[in-house]
């Protein structure tokens, strides 16, 4: 949905607008469907999500009535608080319904239903209102893309990296670039691009905590000895970002533990006293 700078009515990433004219499943839906044909809250907000960009640029007719009609069957999942949700569903999938209403699309279900969805995210930033952490901050700012013009742009670019992104997240970053256009966030949506192709993954980049969770298994499974040197050069490189404190392993939780705890058991010098919780959004 990013637009082509100084051209508003144009897409920035055409591409990316035809493959998703190209992948939508036969029940109307975009996502990946659970093994025993199960609709998650995932695919859900994956679906309503393709709608929105197909209509942003009015393209796809029939493609956006498959997917609102998907939409209807199964928006009882949005609710069902038994259902695995993505983080900050709440609050993206009722802004994301609420900009689809904005942009005159008509979903097959009722007023009552709509507003059930709706009344999710006031209650969830009622919730989070009176929280003024730095956790709260920047869990509103990853879950951006739900919240439109409620938000104040620029505070929410305060947690940008250096690689341009909002936490490595591309739809978070794009959210940004719609509503406050930026050179840096620019170039890592126009990097993923071209380096992916027509589609990116939801996370950019993850290279250490990956190669941080291989040597883990390794040395679970007990065989790490056979890898000792490539697994010297993986910690060598973390315990290098570690004492930089870079953001690819401060700024990502589970990165940060693994990588305290590898590098710990291999014998490297680092401090439990580090102060490290004011780099974490809470989520």
């Amino acid at each position: 949905m990013v637009p082509l700078p100084g051209s508003p009515q144009v897409p920035c990433f055409p591409q990316c607008v035809e493959w998703i004219l190209q992948t939508q499943q036969s029940n109307g839906s975009w996502g990946l469907i659970q093994m025993d044909s199960s609709i998650n809250k995932d695919v859900l907000s994956s679906t309503l999500a393709c709608v929105l960009a197909l209509k942003r640029w009015n393209v796809g007719r029939e493609h956006i009535k498959r997917g609102l009609r998907f939409i209807g069957r199964n928006l009882s999942t949005a609710t069902d608080e038994q259902s695995v949700a993505p983080i900050g569903f709440n609050i993206t999938f009722s802004g994301m319904l609420s900009l689809g209403i904005e942009m005159g699309l008509e979903f097959p279900v009722g007023q009552t239903d709509v507003g059930r969805i709706l009344h999710l995210r006031e209650v969830e930033l009622k919730r989070l209102i009176g929280d003024k952490s730095d956790g709260r901050k920047a869990y509103m700012a990853y879950v951006a893309e739900g919240q439109g013009n409620l938000l104040d742009w620029n505070q929410v670019m305060k947690f940008q990296r250096k690689n341009g992104s909002l936490f490595n997240s591309p739809s978070t970053t794009a959210a940004a670039l719609i509503h406050n256009f930026d050179d840096k966030a620019l170039q890592y949506v126009k990097l993923l691009v071209s380096k992916f192709g027509s589609s990116v993954p939801t996370v950019y980049p993850t290279n250490i905590y990956h190669q941080l969770s291989m040597v883990d298994s390794l040395e679970k499974i007990g065989i790490s000895h056979y890898f000792s040197t490539e697994i010297k050069s993986i910690l060598d490189v973390a315990y290098s970002f570690w004492l930089q404190r870079d953001e690819e392993i401060m700024l990502d939780v589970a990165a940060c533990a693994m990588a305290f705890r590898l590098l710990r058991m291999n014998g490297y010098d680092v401090s439990s006293g580090t102060s490290l919780g004011s780099n974490f959004p809470s989520y």
